[in-house]
């Protein structure tokens, strides 16, 4: 893909990922309903992910949830801006997922959503609740050694352990896709937006981690 790779385009090659390679990778779930898909992305950030997803599931009906103001006010105009009409916010903080019901959605996006919190087993009992049998949950994993443990402790995590845990909350480890998840936080981050130095070549690739339930 022929991005800029300038710390002047960096947002005209955000808005190329979700287009194209953002699409592709979202494409790439393993997904049972690909028409008209129910879609979760815990924790939107600005809504990088949440774009990319109506562009390959224009069909599908997404929500996302965060807590931050910052985020919420951006990705709300940004959504007004597009004419985005299948995309919900819910701007809260949230202890489990009770906006959702039982089997009700087929993929769920946990992306820079895990470390610094053993919330993350909250996460994956409620994403297993919420999910349809054959419904995915989705990591990106990142900041492996700043995630904890039950007892709340830093542990650092491998892609390995982090299989472990999910598969024992009913799910099946159902690989990685071609295309990698991209760690968005350098764009939003005071320190380097001041830099001034931030390009999209310079953002975390990381392969996802795709499970599905049992």
């Amino acid at each position: 893909m022929a991005y800029a790779n300038t710390n002047e385009k960096l947002y005209d090659d955000i808005a190329l990922w979700e287009k194209t390679d953002g699409k592709d990778l979202f494409l790439e779930m393993p997904l049972k309903e690909k028409h008209s898909p129910q879609i979760l992305d815990f924790g939107y950030g600005f809504g990088e992910q949440l774009f990319a997803l109506t562009n390959a599931y224009p069909n599908a009906k997404i929500f996302g949830i965060d807590g931050s103001p910052a985020c919420q006010k951006e990705v709300a105009e940004k959504i007004t801006q597009r004419k985005i009409n299948n995309i919900t916010l819910i701007n809260k903080m949230v202890n489990d997922l009770s906006d959702f019901t039982d089997n009700s959605m087929d993929l769920v996006l946990l992306y820079d959503a895990l470390h610094a919190t053993s919330n993350k087993y909250m996460l994956y009992e409620e994403s297993n609740r919420i999910l349809k049998a054959g419904g995915v949950l989705s990591i990106l994993p990142v900041h492996l050694s700043n995630w904890r443990d039950k007892q709340g402790k830093k542990k650092t995590y491998t892609p390995k352990l982090i299989q472990s845990e999910i598969e024992g909350y009913g799910f099946d480890y159902a690989g990685t896709c071609n295309q990698k998840g991209v760690h968005w936080e350098k764009c939003h981050t005071l320190y380097y937006i001041k830099k001034g130095t931030i390009s999209f070549d310079i953002l975390e690739k990381v392969d996802v981690m795709n499970f599905v339930k049992k």
